[in-house]
């Protein structure tokens, strides 16, 4: 197949994900791969078929627009989430109608050569690969998680849902960008003959470079969703090691979650003896998650022996290196894949809480070692997750698949 060129029209439209252009790891891996594609010549517009935001809240988002470059629209008439049931139903229909006739009337217009799927609901994601075989263009996969495999889906409805999707769902797409391993070798299985191509982690390496503010004493930081409560737990086990001085705080980012999540995790929290010395900081805007992360003295991963953990490639990796600071993580998954130990990061060979306070504890012992280990985490970033190097060969695999279609 002939390489698509940046002189030929090329339109993409992402579709699965609501809330753009705001919000943590899907959201902004979707900005990723659109200001790639946009880099390399291609158009893209993110579809948002419902509105997320609290209407309690005003927000100076009109329906359609741009955002660094991005077209995105909203097809429900509103970016708010109702209130109410019935009026949350009726949305969703009009969100779902005017979806199909904006997909329709980009087609008619010849500006709709391939879509790029980023959601785990059953139904919607069948309703995207009826839509393609209607309108006549490629989908692929956006392939971050095993589904069945994430621990905190446990209902039976989602159980089904997530059962039915990694095992019926995803071999129907014309093809799959996958963030592991693990997910590239599964997709091969399940769908074996059908392209994909690897995207791990990507990062905009330009929005962390900017001063550090002063810290007001030395920490370590933790991001993630409330929901990975048990890997929080692991942290504050490993950080309660840490001898009495010097003295420094353990800073945790967390997002999601109710007011009893956190009061639960308050009072665990003050069991532990260096308690006093945790910080919570809840549901941080993402453009002000750099200065958080750069005054750090290190970044916490630790990725847990699950298939879960096998399969994903967490977002804030990339946003860890590309602070230059170092990042403690575990052997496995695709951190084992890139990283190698007191070289690029600091790496504990099992997940074991010893061995986690070991590392950090060697951060607070060779603090010059430490930040040059961070160096060259950053330097391996620039060359593997760096958004801009994924432009071209995204762009080419959909116009492959395009060509393919036609």
């Amino acid at each position: 197949m002939p390489e698509q060129t940046s002189k030929q029209h090329f339109h993409v439209v992402y579709l699965g994900e609501c809330g753009f252009p705001f919000g943590l790891a899907n959201i902004q891996r979707m900005k990723l791969l659109s200001k790639a594609l946009l880099d390399a010549g291609a158009e893209v517009t993110v579809i948002n078929r419902k509105g997320k935001f609290d209407p309690d809240q005003s927000l100076d988002l009109p329906l359609r627009g741009m955002h660094e470059g991005i077209a995105y629209v909203y097809t429900s008439g509103t970016i708010y989430r109702p209130s109410g049931f019935w009026s949350r139903n009726w949305q969703k229909l009009q969100g779902l109608w005017g979806e199909f006739r904006y997909l329709r009337q980009l087609k008619r217009d010849g500006r709709l050569q391939a879509g790029i799927i980023s959601c785990y609901h059953l139904g919607q994601v069948i309703l995207y690969r009826l839509y393609s075989l209607l309108l006549g263009f490629p989908v692929v996969y956006n392939y971050v998680e095993w589904a069945s495999a994430m621990q905190h889906r446990g209902s039976w409805k989602e159980r089904l849902n997530d059962y039915l999707f990694d095992n019926w769902v995803v071999r129907s797409m014309d093809g799959a960008m996958s963030i592991s391993e693990v997910l590239m070798a599964n997709f091969e299985k399940i769908a074996p003959g059908k392209s994909q191509l690897k995207v791990p982690i990507i990062c905009d390496f330009e929005k962390f470079n900017r001063p550090k503010r002063p810290a007001e004493r030395p920490y370590f930081l933790y991001c993630g969703a409330l929901v990975y409560r048990e890997v929080i737990d692991f942290i504050l086990q490993a950080f309660d090691r840490l001898p009495e001085q010097p003295a420094v705080e353990l800073h945790l980012v967390l997002g999601g979650g109710d007011e009893e999540d956190y009061a639960a995790l308050q009072k665990a929290i003050q069991t532990y003896d260096k308690g006093d010395l945790v910080r919570i900081f809840h549901n941080v805007p993402h453009q002000q998650i750099a200065d958080h992360y750069l005054p750090a003295l290190a970044l916490l991963i630790p990725l847990r022996p699950t298939l879960q953990d096998a399969a994903r490639f967490p977002h804030k990796i990339g946003e860890y290196v590309a602070t230059g600071n170092p990042m403690i993580s575990t052997n496995f998954g695709e951190v084992a894949h890139y990283f190698k130990d007191e070289e690029s990061a600091l790496i504990a060979d099992a997940y074991e809480v010893e061995q986690f306070a070991a590392k950090m504890q060697y951060v607070l012992d060779h603090p010059e070692k430490a930040k040059a280990i961070g160096r060259l985490g950053k330097a391996l970033g620039l060359k593997e997750f760096n958004y801009a190097s994924y432009g071209q060969p995204i762009k080419n695999f959909l116009y492959q698949l395009y060509r393919k279609a036609s």
